[in-house]
């Protein structure tokens, strides 16, 4: 994954951070391990604030990872940690990687560097990376019943980080934010969408988790790069959008980058 090390209190000066450099990132570059402490110690030297957006590790693993990136922003003179988080990060959540996420929290909440707390909604984008297989079969399958999720895009997430960090370090210390969309959608109505879209008549059909689990592959087709874990994860995601854990609505966006999100539908016209 990677942070942003900014460097400029108004954060003009920004320095690309990973364990590899990305292509196509016009910016000063460091390498950024989660997994190297004394690596990032260095990684993070002359930088007031990291953004730190957690890796695709397993749940102790992310945990450990995300321990660590604070012990490092201490060590290294930070003055802010904008953490990207999830909805709900409950130590007894069904949510995927809760205990990480609320652990990560707690280290933050306990640590001399002001943290700013960005808990965030399923990514519209995701469904990008999902229908094709629904336009596909003809069939969007799932296990959520009537469960909703209230998207929100990554570039609205984007958009609500740059802000906070061009605001002054004290004015959101210690706050915690959760991003959203304008509104909750169910997965009929997502199918309902992609229908208008694309003219196309998927079917939504509600099958049991253990049916949707074994056939995950076959019925959504999602490119996980062979994580294992993260395609075992996706039937509790299932489960946590039936319970309505993912459903809240909030202002939070708009509040922060002084623009509306950006709507399921919107973006997924914009991106057809």
């Amino acid at each position: 994954m990677l942070d942003l090390l900014v460097n400029g209190g108004t954060g003009d000066q920004v320095v690309a951070g990973a364990r590899m450099q990305p292509e196509g990132v016009d910016a000063p570059f460091r390498v950024v391990d989660y997994d190297d402490v004394e690596g990032m110690v260095k990684a993070f030297d002359g930088v007031q604030r990291v953004v730190f957006i957690p890796s695709f590790a397993d749940t102790d693993k992310r945990a450990w990872q995300g321990r660590n990136v604070v012990a490092a922003a201490e060590r290294a003179g930070a003055s802010q940690i904008i953490f990207i988080s999830i909805m709900d990060t409950r130590l007894d959540s069904p949510m995927p990687f809760a205990r990480a996420y609320g652990e990560i929290e707690s280290a933050l909440t306990n640590s001399s560097v002001p943290a700013v707390i960005l808990r965030t909604s399923m990514y519209t984008d995701n469904l990008a990376e999902q229908y094709p297989m629904w336009l596909k079969t003809g069939q969007l399958v799932t296990c959520a019943g009537d469960g909703r999720v209230s998207y929100v895009s990554r570039d609205d997430i984007a958009a609500s980080i740059v802000a906070v960090l061009q605001e002054a370090v004290e004015r959101h210390g210690g706050k915690t934010y959760t991003l959203t969309g304008p509104e909750a959608l169910g997965y009929a109505d997502v199918a309902s969408l992609i229908n208008e879209l694309y003219g196309a008549k998927i079917k939504l059909v509600d099958v049991e988790r253990e049916e949707f689990a074994s056939r995950l592959k076959e019925i959504w087709g999602v490119a996980y790069g062979g994580l294992e874990h993260v395609a075992r994860v996706t039937p509790m995601f299932q489960t946590v959008f039936k319970q309505g854990l993912m459903s809240e609505v909030t202002s939070d966006v708009l509040r922060l980058s002084g623009r509306p999100p950006e709507s399921a539908r919107t973006w997924l016209t914009r991106h057809k």
